[in-house]
């Protein structure tokens, strides 16, 4: 076919009889296909020319659908440019197939077979979508030309096994040959990835050649090519077509690379966690403490995981750092295989298959497991391992850009992921030789793992911002600290690319989730939702306590940390003062203090850990100018006397950290009047093994590999208990039942509903750093709370008559102590607590702007 110039055309109609294009074989009939040539190069007046034919045609095209007589060539009268023409003529035409389809019972879709890389095949499978395509205009703004905008993404509750199983024929088929109609089967092989980009045994595998007669095809649309037999693709044969020449081309690319991957994925579980299991005979059994008198604590980690998260960190040494690194090149030619082969609507040069992909190949992501290893990646919170395997991280972040731009993959990254139970391998599956199982439950979308991973981001370049410019610099520290903020930048532009492209989806999975811990900050309408569908009978069988926990967890998780200013400018203006931070003297001692540059990195790393590793009801704020000063809120666990209060910390993490521990100050004693455990003193002293303030075992005390989230997962889990009477030593086995300990815990839980509940409430806080956790809080649990005041209220009368001067419990060591204070009247602490709420949806009405 002669080129008239070297301009790509849009795609354009080739008409029967035109002298446009030479016909080699099956001649179809117009009704059941658009034919569309997207290589064929035209200048400016024959594309126009090409348009004012499928224009002049329409009306041709159209009486022919409906009287099934074959179409008339029409002349090349030009006629001016009308793309929106042409798209609603598609869309007419899709409704007319439709229409015939329904009454005939069967698709008339049709097979052209032309010569490479040079026809595009719309069938009413794919028209719909062609028309959207072309009803977008050439201006599109939304992030993928074939997204619709019209309609919410809806996730498909099938399993991505059942949703592939359509599809197997196209990787396994037999066909006959174009040229002797002999039996041409699917070749089978063994993808095997290494350091390059597009392994040869991939690309041999899209080649089907006839064994009778020599003449090579693309295995995707089975359209004669001009390879030899023995070509082995583009890498050895420069003239090869077929990683470009069809969308089902490129989707059997993905499904070899898939399935070479989850083979030598498996293999090296397999070998990793061997290694593991050896590793763990061999180490002797280390002895845990939960809980214990006098305030014991996690004095030492259980030890890290590993990679694949099939046992204890394994000990580095040659043999291991070999494997491992051959592994990561692995990895890497996967994820950059598999970016390279996704579509890519955005390239200068779009192709058909780009535009118009095969709609099995989401479907083959969710089947691999290349999920499962993208989880993995982006829940390692190890910081010095994302800037060790920088290379790895930005395989992925570039793959998961490539990803969100497709409708068809987009899915993968916001919808829940069914959990492979065991798998033989996706190439194995496909072929019948194995089986996949999954989990009947679901766990959550990757994108919800790279939600915490964006946050751990910028925590470290948060606290990385106070290092630039500091004395004392080392080398491989500040290399360590460019690279991992550098990194993380990368990490939250991806993000914001992301969430651009998913955007355009509408009300996703992942915005629902959005929209449950917006509420979860106090918007009334959210959470009268949640109660309407309990008292409606909607989720019969279900406890709907369990959906207010969900959105409960999901508004900790969205609060938990943050940077922020605990300081306040003084007079002079040339330091910041901290007043309301117990460990002020210890910042003005330390102002002009270094800390050693390897202290300062170790710190840096654990506060981006610990971003996204709080658990439900633990929040941070540490001071966005000094990184050494924190203040914590740590709730009351259910069935505790603590159960609905929010206690307050101060923390200081001393210059000598992590050598020594960092010291702890709780703030709520109410005043200094109340002991609410035998470790939390009415002075503010919080007794911890871990802390360096209570004698314990060895394996309890604070070590250099010790972190601040033990001690306060050790207070939330080992001090605020149900039977606190008992951390006293020398109290013996806890027991409930025991009369002295239901005193001691109906005095605590009264005085947590003064001092932790009803106190937080007051106006002073609706300005402080605790505003969005006191909303949040207060606003999803209130009922709770509310029902749990009324039933302490039955057993202690003293609830509704709360006086000021009272007799407070502070263990046998210490007797009973009485502060004199001027007498008032009785407070009824429920109806406080009524007042208060108000007033905390108060704050959240002004906070919407209502």
């Amino acid at each position: 076919m002669p080129r008239a110039s070297k301009r790509r055309t849009a795609p354009t109609q080739v008409v029967e009889g035109s002298s446009k294009r030479r016909r080699t074989t099956l001649k179809p009939d117009p009704r059941d296909v658009i034919i569309i040539d997207s290589d064929v190069e035209q200048s400016d007046d024959e594309l126009r020319d090409i348009i004012s034919q499928i224009e002049a045609q329409e009306q041709v095209i159209k009486k022919s659908v409906r009287t099934q007589d074959k179409p008339v060539a029409s002349s090349s009268k030009i006629a001016p440019i009308d793309l929106e023409g042409d798209a609603e003529f598609a869309r007419r035409l899709a409704q007319e197939w439709a229409s015939e389809d329904n009454n005939r019972g069967a698709s008339s879709d049709v097979e052209i077979i032309e010569g490479p890389s040079t026809v595009v095949n719309i069938s009413r499978s794919n028209v719909s979508e062609y028309s959207q395509r072309l009803s977008a205009g050439p201006n599109l703004k939304s992030p993928s030309p074939h997204f619709n905008r019209s309609k919410n993404y809806q996730q498909s509750p099938t399993k991505p096994d059942e949703a592939l199983e359509p599809f197997k024929d196209l990787f396994t088929k037999t066909r006959r040959c174009s040229k002797c109609s002999k039996s041409v089967e699917s070749p089978r092989g063994c993808v095997m990835l290494s350091e390059s980009l597009m392994p040869l045994s991939m690309t041999q595998l899209l080649h089907a050649p006839c064994s009778s007669c020599r003449t090579n095809h693309c295995r995707g649309c089975f359209t004669p090519i001009v390879c030899p037999v023995t070509c082995k693709g583009p890498g050895r044969n420069a003239k090869c077509p077929v990683l470009k020449c069809c969308a089902e081309g490129r989707a059997i690319a993905i499904f070899e690379v898939l399935g070479g991957f989850d083979r030598q994925y498996n293999v090296e579980r397999t070998a990793s966690e061997s290694r593991a299991l050896a590793i763990a005979k061999n180490q002797s059994k280390r002895t845990k403490k939960s809980v214990g008198p006098g305030g014991t604590g996690y004095g030492i980690d259980d030890g890290a995981y590993g990679y694949y998260g099939g046992g204890p960190k394994e000990k580095s040494n040659s043999r291991q750092k070999d494997a491992a690194q051959k592994w990561d090149k692995i990895l890497l030619s996967a994820l950059n295989t598999l970016t390279e082969l996704l579509p890519a609507p955005y390239a200068d040069d779009p192709q058909v298959y780009d535009m118009l992909p095969q709609a099995s190949i989401g479907h083959l992501i969710n089947l691999s497991q290349i999920p499962t290893l993208l989880a993995t990646l982006l829940r390692n919170d190890s910081v010095t391992d994302w800037i060790s395997r920088k290379e790895i991280y930005n395989a992925m972040l570039s793959l998961l850009r490539r990803m969100a731009d497709c409708e068809l993959t987009v899915p993968c990254l916001i919808g829940e992921r069914w959990e492979v139970a065991s798998t033989c391998g996706l190439e194995n599956w496909v072929w019948g030789n194995g089986e996949i199982t999954l989990e009947n439950s679901k766990t959550p979308p990757l994108y919800a793992f790279f939600k915490k991973l964006t946050k751990q981001s910028e925590a470290f370049m948060a606290g990385a911002a106070q290092m630039v410019g500091m004395g004392d610099a080392d080398a491989e520290v500040d290399e360590m600290m460019i690279q991992g903020t550098s990194l993380s930048g990368d990490i939250v532009a991806a993000r914001d690319d992301l969430e651009r492209a998913i955007a355009v989806l509408g009300k996703s999975e992942h915005a629902e989730r959005e929209n449950r811990m917006e509420g979860a900050e106090g918007r009334p309408s959210d959470l009268q939702q949640l109660k309407a569908n309990s008292s409606i009978g909607k989720g019969k069988g279900r406890d709907v306590s369990l959906d207010f926990d969900k959105v409960y967890a999901e508004a900790c998780e969205r609060l938990s940390f943050k940077h922020v200013s605990l300081g306040e400018a003084s007079v002079s203006g040339d330091e910041l003062n901290y007043s309301g931070y117990y460990y002020a003297a210890q910042l003005n001692q330390t102002r002009n203090s270094t800390r050693v540059p390897k202290d300062r990195l170790h710190l840096l790393k654990e506060l981006a850990v610990m971003a996204t590793s709080l658990p439900p009801g633990v929040w941070v704020r540490v001071d966005e100018v000094r990184n050494d000063a924190i203040k914590i809120m740590i709730a009351g666990p259910d069935g505790t006397p603590y159960s609905g209060g929010l206690f307050e910390f101060d923390c200081f993490m001393p210059i000598q950290y992590p050598t020594n521990p960092p010291l702890m100050q709780l703030k709520t004693t109410g005043g200094g009047s109340v002991r609410f455990n035998p470790n939390l003193y009415n002075d503010g002293k919080v007794c911890l093994s871990l802390l360096g303030t209570w004698p314990g075992r060895p394996e309890e005390q604070w070590s250099p590999k010790s972190t601040l989230l033990q001690v306060l997962v050790s207070i939330q889990s080992m001090i605020l208990i149900d039977a606190p009477y008992y951390n006293e030593p020398g109290h013996g086995q806890a027991n409930l039942k025991a009369p002295v300990s239901i005193q001691y815990n109906r005095e605590i839980s009264k005085q947590t509903v003064k001092w932790a509940i009803v106190e937080w409430l007051n106006e002073d806080h609706r300005n402080g750093i605790w505003r969005d956790v006191i909303a949040s809080h207060f606003s999803i649990r209130k009922e709770k709370i509310r029902s749990q005041i009324v039933e302490w209220s039955k057993s202690d009368s003293s609830i509704r008559r709360y006086q000021t001067s009272h007799v407070y419990y502070r263990g046998p060591t210490r007797g009973r102590t009485t502060w004199e204070a001027t007498p008032q009247n009785d407070i009824d602490l429920l109806a406080e607590f009524d007042k208060g709420i108000k007033k905390i949806e108060s704050w959240c009405k002004e906070q919407n702007g209502e």
